[in-house]
């Protein structure tokens, strides 16, 4: 299918990567366009998203639009549109849940709790989940 995504986003926002891997994990052509250095791409998901620059924001062909979807709901537009997407293992599904803010989100408080708590194994395993889900970040688009 030659039918272009449009992903509006900027370099800050933590969702605008997972988005964009989807796509591309997908083979669904899209077009980025960062709102920081681009007017009319930042009035355009003003205009979307009620005067709101709430990132990603995907234009799709037949006008529909997606503000900051999950995975589930973006996979489950694209086929609605019509594409044809890629099939993902499931450990690529594990290794992209476990680098999602969740994680890095438990990891922290794990090492907060073993902290207070003076317990050393619960910071080892929040301190092996946090570098494990950004080292994933690095790793994996």
């Amino acid at each position: 299918m030659t039918k272009k995504v449009v992903v509006y986003g900027h370099r800050f926002c933590p969702q605008v990567r997972p988005v964009k891997a989807t796509l591309e994990r997908s083979a669904v052509p899209y077009e980025y366009v960062d709102i920081r250095q681009n007017e009319a791409g930042r009035l355009r998901v003003r205009e979307i998203n009620a005067g709101n620059e709430s990132v990603p924001t995907l234009v799709f062909e037949d006008g529909s639009t997606l503000t900051e979807p999950s995975t589930k709901v973006l996979l489950d537009h694209l086929k609605v549109q019509g594409y044809e997407l890629d099939h993902q293992m499931p450990l690529d599904r594990i290794l992209y849940f476990f680098r999602g803010p969740s994680i890095r989100m438990l990891g922290a408080l794990m090492v907060l709790l073993g902290l207070v708590y003076n317990a050393p194994t619960i910071i080892v395993v929040g301190s092996l989940l946090l570098l494990f889900s950004i080292g994933l970040g690095f790793f994996l688009k």
